[in-house]
């Protein structure tokens, strides 16, 4: 009993304390340096990397070899980087669909507006809370309803000045928002490596990837699912393959992949599909489990650049079903690509405004009277020169 009475005096109370104090002081600085090296080094280096410069920002107009599509069965020039991205066919599908309520019929762009009318990417694609598209007529205030719900939905980001448009009452007005974010859970190494283009260029660029058979990037190498491979005969080099840059990412996934070029953006993604889909019954994935190994190495381009682009062959047709001109078909894509991750902000703007029509004269024309009921008139001239016109 003394032993007891004794091990719960005061003085041997403060010593037992004052080791829970050391102890837990000893966890708190243990967790401090975990998250430093964790998730505080990833916040760093983001930050970082949001001061750092863009490759492009600007009009497509500007690029020399980089073209942007309205759909992935769109051809794709030979030789040239091509972009898509459904914040376009988001803000087509709210005029089709909510608008006009049926495909839209321009005269002049036949082939991009089937195209685009037939398109299967829809707002079920994406993530809800992800996305925003609205579309109306100015004079049924839509314009105010974008500005509240954008204000209210993604409060950091502000579309585009839209006041302009609000003398065109008649006018429609549509647009679409899409943001998108894959932060890797273990940033990847840094690194270079000299980009052969189509033609055999080669371009030093900044890249990032995991390679070197050490433990401290087991962790990153985990991260990686190849998703579908096939080696050249001496085994180093791969010829083909797709590689997802971070399996557990959620809800969204980045993929790379390394194929030759088919004669559209779907039909590219297509065979990449199919070659995922057949290698994933494969017997070097069963035994991989789409693995990346200690011995392999994996280097990827860093992207980081924002581009405008003007559907100039939309712009000033008439949607026959409408009796409108489409007078703005913007899209701006903003997209980055590096060592932690993967950003996707992009946004559409469609304008099919009331314009007023010029009824000029100012070419041959035909003038005929005639009495109001009569079938037939009873003075016709076809004027096909000034000749019998006043002269100012």
């Amino acid at each position: 009993m003394e032993s007891r009475e004794a091990s719960s005096t005061p003085e041997h109370t403060s010593t037992k304390t004052k080791r829970r104090i050391r102890v837990v002081i000893g966890l708190g600085l243990a967790g401090v340096i975990c998250w430093w090296l964790g998730l505080g080094s990833y916040l760093t280096q983001r930050v970082q990397y949001a001061g750092k410069s863009e490759a492009f920002s600007g009009s497509s107009q500007s690029l020399q070899q980089t073209v942007i599509v309205p759909t992935l069965d769109t051809p794709c020039p030979p030789g040239k980087n091509v972009i898509w991205c459904s914040s376009f066919q988001l803000a087509w599908n709210e005029i089709r669909d909510k608008v006009v309520g049926a495909p839209l019929e321009v005269a002049g762009a036949e082939e991009i507006a089937a195209r685009l009318n037939v398109a299967k990417q829809s707002s079920s694609d994406l993530e809800p809370g992800t996305f925003y598209a609205a579309g109306g007529r100015v004079k049924d205030g839509i314009i105010d309803k974008i500005k509240k719900d954008m204000a209210t939905k993604f409060p950091s980001r502000t579309p585009p000045n839209l006041a302009e448009y609000a003398s065109e009452s008649n006018g429609i007005l549509v647009y679409a928002y899409l943001t998108a974010s894959v932060p890797f859970c273990y940033p990847f190494r840094q690194a270079q490596v000299a980009f052969g283009n189509s033609r055999g260029q080669k371009t030093k660029v900044e890249a990032f990837g995991v390679w070197g058979y050490a433990a401290q990037y087991e962790d990153i190498r985990r991260q990686v699912e190849i998703l579908y491979c096939e080696t050249r005969p001496d085994w180093r080099r791969v010829k083909e393959c797709a590689v997802d840059l971070c399996k557990d990412s959620q809800p969204y996934q980045v993929v790379v992949a390394i194929v030759e070029p088919k004669g559209t953006l779907g039909q590219t993604l297509e065979y990449v599909r199919r070659s995922i889909a057949e290698y994933s019954k494969s017997f070097d994935y069963e035994q991989h489990n789409g693995r990346l190994s200690g011995v392999d190495c994996l280097v990827v381009p860093e992207m980081l650049w924002k581009i405008d682009h003007r559907f100039r062959e939309l712009i000033g047709r008439v949607i026959g079903n409408a009796s409108l001109p489409i007078v703005e078909a913007v899209q701006t894509i903003e997209f980055r690509l590096d060592r932690c991750g993967a950003v996707l902000n992009t946004e559409a703007n469609v304008r099919v405004a009331a314009l007023p029509r010029e009824f000029l004269f100012d070419r041959p024309f035909l003038v005929y009277m005639r009495k109001r009921g009569a079938e037939e008139p009873f003075f016709v001239m076809w004027v096909d020169n000034a000749e019998l016109l006043t002269c100012k």
